[in-house]
């Protein structure tokens, strides 16, 4: 199987080949539903909620700076400073890929 085109359980059309406007409210920015785009790691990962990302595909300027329900996360420096970007609060464990270390939520 390619990745340029597939179908989603969804009915969604995905993959690098679909050409299709940012899902951000607003923006009609031409992108496509490759995993580039994608919010998360899985296409379909949205639907477990211990895997992060909403499932929706966004251009540059709104990739990072959409509302996502279930954000990734990356590293919390040892001073409690956010390093990845995220709001504090998140639910899902913070990993920390350097140091192989995974922290539990914080308020």
């Amino acid at each position: 199987m390619g990745y340029a085109f597939y179908v989603l359980p969804d009915g969604r059309e995905a993959g690098y080949g679909v050409v299709a406007d940012c899902d951000h409210p607003g923006c009609s920015e031409r992108i496509n539903r490759g995993l580039g785009y994608l919010c998360g790691e899985n296409p379909d990962g949205h639907r477990d909620p211990e895997e992060p990302g909403c499932g929706k595909y966004f251009c540059e300027q709104h990739r990072a700076a959409h509302e996502c329900p279930n954000p990734a996360c990356g590293v919390y420096s040892d001073d409690e400073r956010l390093c990845c970007g995220l709001a504090k609060g998140h639910v899902l464990p913070h990993n920390d890929p350097i140091e192989e270390l995974t922290f539990g939520p914080t308020a």
